[in-house]
């Protein structure tokens, strides 16, 4: 806009030069707080802050504060310090040949004593190539040939063992390696041709396998009484797709979806107990309780205090860090209800009632219709006023969580696989990475041997972890 439009604009039509210069400034402190965003203060994940040292975009600070604890191991925790067995795999005996002192030989001589150093030690890595033989026999009264019967799972004429795979799959679905190198660490180790299309197979028949698990683990988890529920975005022939978790301490279910929203919740339509979620629209639609995350509210609030120079976030941050720290200690003294829940709740309220005294709905617009938008802040607070119960469960109840960390952790991986194979090339393959990774995390959370796990598959007779709901 040139000097001589907004002079003929200020004298003809003040009232719109108003309305443009509230848009622009709109425009601008979006575009301020947009900047301003990073993992500490909204749920921007870290791998978007960069090395940036600028005014503009700080480097984000941690929630975490500090406890007075001097770094490293704590009193009374347990260590992993390498202790001797009593009876080792094998002895070797040094003992001396003749007396240093008189030269006397010493091969018949008595023991007396002995000093013993053990070294745990794994042999060298060996394929075993055991050769199966269906013999057939005539019969010395008929005449008539029958044969033997090969064992379950010899299949083909020369195929790979369980352990072999189960191993493959191990590196590939627990350690996320690429294909190719899975495939060569294989071949380093045994010194047996081993390829890529070797391992896509295996992961297949895993995934044919562990139909039954699945299923039964979905089903497992609507009758849970608390669950955790997340996504995130990944890409999958060429689009975006998103992977969705239902886990809890025990049980985690991982399955890719074209959708983010209604569509791909769909299994949680009938589910009645307490979903712990991040606040998104298609959560707080299902008709189940809810929870809604505190880490994700304390970072909000945090981009309110830094950012928006709001007062009201900085206390109400440090309510709900002492409620925290109450449901801590009522927890450490084997109590079940916090003593101090009254005034927290109250502190709670009123700073959320001075947070929107400060932040008042928005005047309707003098030209055009409607109400502009209420603004980040203002929905902020109505969300903390209507949904008190949601954001407050855990105080009340101290067997919940604060936060949603639980699916977050579970969700972490898929991430990394991304940064390190980019995308997955087919939704079949997405869906095979996620029955595994439900399969294995699983397993994991209940304590279970994930190499017998995976080894259990391939001979044909999975280890199922438990699925009690409980």
């Amino acid at each position: 806009m040139t000097r001589e439009e907004f002079d003929t604009l200020r004298l003809q039509d003040p009232e719109g030069l108003f309305a443009l210069i509230q848009q622009m400034l709109a425009r601008l402190a979006a575009l301020e707080e947009q900047v301003a965003k990073n993992s500490g203060n909204s749920s921007k994940p870290p791998s978007s802050d960069g090395l940036s040292k600028l005014p503009l975009k700080p480097m984000p600070q941690s929630l975490r504060k500090k406890t007075g604890k001097k770094p490293g191991g704590q009193k009374g925790q347990t260590g992993r310090t390498l202790l001797p067995v009593e009876e080792a795999d094998q002895v070797v005996l040094y003992r001396p040949d003749s007396c240093p002192h008189c030269q006397t030989n010493l091969q018949d001589a008595p023991e007396v004593t002995y000093t013993r150093r053990q070294v745990f030690e794994m042999p060298q890595p060996k394929v075993i190539v055991t050769e199966h033989r269906r013999v057939s026999v005539a019969c010395p009264c008929c005449g008539k040939e029958s044969g033997g019967t090969f064992p379950t799972g010899v299949e083909h004429p020369v195929q790979y063992g369980p352990n072999l795979l189960g191993f493959a799959t191990y590196l590939s679905s627990v350690h996320l390696l690429p294909f190719a190198r899975c495939a060569k660490i294989i071949q380093d180790i045994t010194g047996t041709p081993f390829g890529a299309g070797s391992l896509s197979h295996a992961l297949e028949t895993a995934f044919t396998r562990l139909a039954p698990f699945s299923e039964q683990l979905n089903a497992a988890l609507q009758q849970t009484d608390h669950q955790h529920a997340d996504e995130t975005g990944c890409r999958v022939a060429g689009k975006l797709h998103w992977v969705h978790v239902r886990s809890t301490t025990t049980l985690c279910r991982l399955f890719v979806h074209e959708k983010r929203g209604s569509d791909a919740v769909g299994d949680l339509a009938s589910y009645r107990g307490c979903l712990m979620s991040d606040f998104y629209s298609s959560y707080v639609r299902l008709s189940c309780a809810h929870q809604f995350c505190g880490a994700h509210l304390l970072r909000e609030l945090t981009f309110v205090q830094e950012v928006l120079g709001q007062s009201w976030a900085g206390s109400l941050k440090e309510v709900i860090e002492q409620m925290v720290s109450a449901c801590h200690d009522t927890r450490e003294q084997g109590r079940i209800v916090v003593e101090q829940t009254g005034s927290l709740v109250g502190r709670f309220r009123f700073l959320v009632a001075e947070g929107l005294a400060s932040n008042p709905l928005p005047e309707l617009r003098r030209t055009g219709r409607g109400r502009p938008g209420k603004g980040k802040i203002r929905c902020l607070l109505e969300r903390l006023r209507d949904y008190e119960d949601g954001y407050l469960a855990f105080l009340f109840d101290l067997s919940l969580p604060f936060t949603n960390n639980e699916a977050e952790r579970d969700l972490r991986m898929v991430k990394v696989k991304g940064k390190i194979s980019g995308c997955f090339r087919t939704v079949t393959g997405a869906s095979v990475f996620c029955r595994l990774r439900s399969y294995v995390l699983t397993c994991q959370k209940q304590g279970m041997a994930l190499l017998d796990c995976l080894r259990s598959v391939f001979i044909g007779s999975p280890l199922w972890p438990s699925l009690n709901p409980a």
